[in-house]
């Protein structure tokens, strides 16, 4: 089966967030002994934050794309 290049990134990035919030999760709740709010919280805000990381790392490729075109104009 085949998906958009958008919808491949979105299952990869969300993969990647699901697999540390997990990590982080278990580390909570079985290193410190915390309930399991505190798991969902952590895969939560572990997607958010590799969302994040590659929002802005696409949006500095373009500004690099946008500056080495406008040195080649001048």
């Amino acid at each position: 089966m085949f998906y958009s290049v958008t919808l491949q990134k979105i299952i990869f990035l969300t993969s990647i967030g699901v697999i540390i919030g997990t990590i982080v999760g278990f580390t909570s709740v079985l290193g410190f002994d915390l309930d399991g709010s505190v798991f969902v919280l952590s895969m939560f805000l572990s997607i958010l934050s590799v969302y994040a990381t590659a929002m802005y790392a696409e949006l500095y490729h373009i500004r690099e794309a946008i500056n080495k075109e406008r040195r080649e104009q001048k």
